[in-house]
């Protein structure tokens, strides 16, 4: 694993990099990262098929088994406004999932059998309230600019889908809990797929190194040993 995170992104003859490269500032908890990451890799299990809507369930699920390692194994601190732990109590996880000190590819799927297996309302409603919304906000900085927090969302909904084909944001809304990837996007993404995701990573990394200062190597205590190779 290399730290590629202050490299710059591939750059692309049609899509706006600059915009792209900002969509996890002003960032005040984990789910931005957790939500990008775990599209990201959805989009890879769906082959990078634009055509494919990828629903907020789905999302808060990869979410939640994404966070579970740096939560239940590291007990990493997420931030003082983040509700990723509190969701973990909700479904009752505990840490009769961590059997051993290593979690496992058999242990993560049995992790998300687990999670899919709750109903999940309360997660999504609580995961997906605003970031889906927020983490395209950066390609429609300037309409946004002014307007009441409250109307920010309905405001970003009606913009990606009225721009997607002239300022082609990464996703636009199928309905209020569902996405479409930009077949643009679909196409970066996968040309470019380790070196994004190397970048989500990383992003992460600084995010989570900010709420926990007394730990070093945080990067090895967000990914359990046997995937960070893969990073």
């Amino acid at each position: 694993m290399t730290n590629d995170h202050m490299t710059s992104l591939p750059p692309s003859d049609n899509l706006d990099i600059a915009i792209f490269s900002s969509l996890f500032e002003k960032t005040t908890n984990s789910y931005k990262h957790l939500f990008f990451l775990s599209l990201l890799e959805i989009l890879s299990q769906k082959q990078f098929d634009a055509s494919r809507r990828i629903e907020f369930r789905e999302i808060t699920i990869e979410m939640l088994v994404t966070a579970w390692y740096p939560h239940a194994y590291s007990q990493l601190a997420f931030g003082s406004q983040d509700m990723i732990p509190e969701q973990f109590n909700n479904l009752k996880l505990t840490r009769h999932l961590q059997q051993i000190g290593i979690f496992t590819n058999i242990e993560q799927d049995q992790l998300r059998q687990t999670i899919v297996a709750h109903p999940l309302d309360e997660q999504i409603k609580t995961l997906m309230r605003f970031v889906p919304y927020r983490l395209i906000r950066p390609f429609f900085e300037t309409e946004l600019r002014g307007k009441k927090d409250v109307k920010v969302n309905r405001e970003i909904l009606e913009l990606a889908e009225t721009e997607f084909d002239t300022r082609k944001p990464l996703y636009r809304f199928t309905t209020n809990q569902a996405i479409l990837i930009h077949p643009e996007w679909a196409d970066y993404l996968k040309n470019h797929y380790i070196a994004v995701k190397n970048w989500a990573f990383w992003e992460w990394v600084d995010y989570m190194q900010r709420r926990n200062p007394n730990y070093s190597n945080i990067a090895s205590k967000l990914l359990p040993p046997q995937m960070v190779d893969g990073v």
